[in-house]
């Protein structure tokens, strides 16, 4: 990574300010990404958390998810048994993280909550994605999607002033945020992202994601050897192209680059199997949206 000791200097001086990921949400992230992990887990996790127990109930006592049953859920497992254990995982995951998108700044309020739901959408495009392509860690795709932009979200809330020159940045020249990041030689939020989480102890595989998912050449991605990795960094690179072509959430870019050609090759990736994968991901973010509007309304 370049420049390790300037990083290294922005995450002290945002340490206080960004909540890191505590031992009870570590935790949830691991078993919410391991379709193993038995309902009793669930369970136990959801009812030790007030938050994300709450957020639980209020979506298995939905409309969605009563379908006219008069009958209100309030035991975990119940809400397990109701939404479905995978469907769990996910709120999970995404509720878990929500905390760290919080803002008092009612300026960049809505900028993370629209940067939130674009990561939502790409962690459930990179799942989905992952189960398409048969990725063999396809377990992790939704905390990689969920998890690619938290050097952004660091930025937001801790380095204000360069976040703000870089999106005027990207509205003036018609450009993405991470072209602004280079072009104006300021903290890249693909590498901050990587060491706040290998910070955090979460997950190397999460970790190289997170660094690489700006980087289509895997000869560029340093310290990366095994192919299925590099499988998965592609498929959260696309999922993150095409969640942005459907308009869902807000990454902060003012243009949306165009998928090299040696990158859909190496994927076998060819116009229709391309609106195929972005058809299959709008149904997916469909699917969960009303889920995602309960939890930020909380």
């Amino acid at each position: 990574m370049e420049n390790v000791d300037g990083y290294n200097s922005v995450i002290e001086k945002i340490g206080g300010d960004l909540p890191s990921i505590s031992v009870m949400v570590n935790k949830m992230v691991k078993i919410a990404s391991d379709p193993e992990s038995e309902n009793s887990k669930l369970c136990s996790l959801i009812s030790n958390d007030q938050s994300v127990f709450s957020k639980i109930l209020k979506i298995a006592n939905s409309v969605e998810y009563r379908q006219g049953n008069l009958h209100r859920i309030s035991e975990a497992n119940e809400a397990v048994l109701r939404i479905g254990s995978e469907k769990v995982r996910r709120i999970i995951l995404s509720s878990s993280v929500l905390d760290v998108f919080a803002s008092n700044d009612d300026e960049f309020t809505f900028k993370l909550e629209g940067l939130w739901l674009h990561s939502c959408a790409v962690a459930i495009g990179t799942e989905v994605l992952a189960k398409k392509f048969q990725s063999e860690y396809s377990d992790q795709a939704y905390a990689c999607g969920l998890l690619h932009d938290l050097g952004k979200v660091a930025k937001i809330q801790s380095l204000k002033d360069e976040f703000v020159k870089e999106v005027k940045f990207t509205q003036k020249n018609n450009c993405t945020l991470w072209f602004a990041e280079k072009a104006l030689d300021q903290i890249h939020h693909d590498v901050l992202g990587c060491m706040i989480l290998k910070k955090w102890s979460i997950s190397p595989i999460i970790e190289q994601t997170t660094r690489w998912h700006h980087t289509f050449s895997k000869g560029a991605r340093q310290n990366v050897e095994d192919p299925a990795i590099h499988k998965l960094i592609d498929i959260t690179i696309l999922s993150n192209h095409l969640v942005k072509e459907l308009r869902f959430g807000s990454s902060g870019s003012a243009k949306i680059d165009e998928l090299p050609d040696n990158f859909l090759r190496r994927n076998r990736i060819d116009d229709s199997a391309y609106q195929d994968s972005l058809e299959l991901v709008r149904m997916h973010i469909d699917a969960e949206s009303e889920n995602l509007a309960i939890l930020l309304k909380d």
